[in-house]
């Protein structure tokens, strides 16, 4: 019989395994293509479904063919700015200049941040642009257009893109006071970068964890766990060695993900009742080739892919399953 092998469970590419310290991820290492625009997105993660598409993979056997794929729905509501962030170069790296706070700002809002009494006028920051090395976007999630009965919205940094700081400059102008939606960042057929939270498992034992063989009934008293914990000398249990300890609730990025659709009408996709453990979809949505990390409900970071750049022509799906 063959020697089968797979790879070893909990990675040692993460440690230490704890914790994310919240539910949701920060966008970072992202691509800038040099146009101005938003370089990422944000949505809850309503669930799984199975579409038919045509394949449109040059090297497929099945090239023109109806095939069948699991995919994610992620509902998408618009993101609202509330100021801007802008960056300086220093010795010790990139550091925040100043922040500028919009006044007119979504109530909601006040869950989640204190907001300051006074705000600034963000036409007083072109006199500064020489010593600003980046400009972000301080954006806020709206959960209350959702159906999850959520009401405290999530406040992130949205990176920018463009030629330099002028243009970034100009384009976070233009959003300050707009909402900024996802048919404005990516399109259909494009690779993403999906960042997100895993579901958490709580404290479990070094077999669930890792995946290390249940000992035989004679060799200890106890069956599951390592088998040893290393040498006397040195005297002290090496780091990799598979223990017992907290599992899941980890950020985790999944590059590669195919964009298949982008559309905003919900009866596609919504089944009578709504989609379990979610509800119903009422915002724009994404279809993703594939699974993406965490339960429902969960907020997803999207980004262009940094890994790879042929994007294949526009997905041509006939069915999707409710």
């Amino acid at each position: 019989m063959a020697n089968k092998k797979r790879p070893r469970r909990g990675s040692l590419a993460y440690k230490p395994h704890k914790r994310a310290k919240r539910n949701y991820a920060s966008l970072d290492n992202v691509k800038n293509f040099g146009k101005p625009g938003a370089l990422g997105f944000a949505g809850y993660k309503a669930g799984m479904t199975r579409v038919l598409r045509i394949e449109d993979k040059e090297d497929s056997e099945f090239k023109g063919q109806e095939v069948a794929d699991a995919v994610t729905l992620i509902e998408c509501p618009p993101l609202k700015p509330y100021g801007v962030r802008f960056y300086t170069d220093t010795v010790e790296g990139e550091k925040v200049f100043t922040d500028f706070l919009t006044g007119d700002h979504d109530k909601r809002l006040e869950r989640k941040i204190d907001l300051p009494n006074e705000t600034k006028d963000l036409e007083d920051a072109e006199e500064f642009l020489d010593e600003i090395s980046d400009i972000k976007l301080l954006v806020h999630t709206q959960p209350y257009l959702t159906t999850i009965g959520k009401k405290k919205p999530e406040a992130f940094e949205l990176p920018v893109g463009g030629s330099g700081v002028e243009d970034k400059f100009e384009y976070v102008k233009d959003k300050i006071g707009e909402e900024i939606y996802l048919s404005e960042i990516f399109e259909d057929g494009e690779f993403l970068d999906v960042i997100g939270i895993t579901k958490g498992k709580g404290f479990e034992g070094p077999v669930k964890r890792h995946g290390v063989s249940v000992l035989p009934r004679k060799t200890q008293k106890i069956s599951r766990k390592a088998g040893n914990l290393g040498p006397w000398h040195p005297d002290h249990t090496s780091w990799k060695v598979p223990q017992a300890g907290q599992m899941g609730n980890a950020r985790r990025t999944e590059f590669n993900k195919r964009l298949l659709k982008i559309d905003d009408d919900t009866e596609e996709v919504n089944p009578d009742g709504g989609i379990k453990k979610y509800g119903e979809i009422r915002n724009e949505y994404m279809i993703v080739k594939g699974s993406v990390p965490g339960p429902a409900k969960r907020l997803i970071m999207m980004r262009s892919a940094i890994k790879k750049e042929n994007y294949p022509s526009n997905p041509k799906i006939t069915h999707i399953d409710k």
